[in-house]
C-alpha cells in the first residue's frame, strides 16, 4: 500500500468470504496490515446480472459507505463511496489467486495493491 506522502509499504491480508445468497449476495471481512497501519474492512455487496451493489465499513478508521460496479467473467470493477473517501477498485479472480488495485487520489491511502493466494485448506 502507498501512503499519499509516503513509499510503498508491504502489507500481510487475510480474507475471509461467505456466499449469503448462491451467485446472488457475499460477505467479506479484509484483514491487512504493515508495519504503520492496520486496516479492518467488511463488506456486503449483491449481484444482479452484472451489477453489483452493497456497502463497506473500515473499524480502524470508522469510515463506511456505498459499493456500485459491474462483474464480468471474473473481473470486478467497482466504486467505493463514503464520507471522506472515494476510489476505484478493480478485482480480478482466476483459480485460487486474487489481484486487489485499488486508486483513490487525494485520500491518506491513495493506492493499494494485494495478490491473494488461497490456501489448500
Amino acid at each position: 500500500m502507498k501512503p499519499k506522502d509516503g513509499a510503498w509499504e508491504r502489507v500481510r491480508c487475510k480474507v475471509a468470504y461467505n456466499v449469503t445468497k448462491p451467485d446472488k449476495a457475499i460477505s467479506l471481512d479484509l484483514r491487512c496490515a504493515s508495519d504503520a497501519y492496520k486496516m479492518s474492512l467488511s463488506a456486503n455487496i449483491e449481484q444482479n446480472g452484472t451489477q453489483l451493489s452493497g456497502n463497506w465499513f473500515e473499524h480502524e478508521y470508522r469510515q463506511g459507505g456505498n459499493i456500485s460496479g459491474t462483474n464480468s467473467d471474473g473481473v470486478i470493477e467497482a466504486r467505493i463511496e463514503g464520507e471522506t473517501v472515494a476510489a476505484l477498485v478493480t478485482i480480478k479472480t482466476k483459480g485460487n489467486h486474487q489481484s486487489f488495485v485499488m486508486n483513490a487520489p487525494g485520500s491518506w491511502l491513495s493506492q493499494v495493491a494485494i495478490e491473494l493466494n488461497k490456501d489448500a485448506n
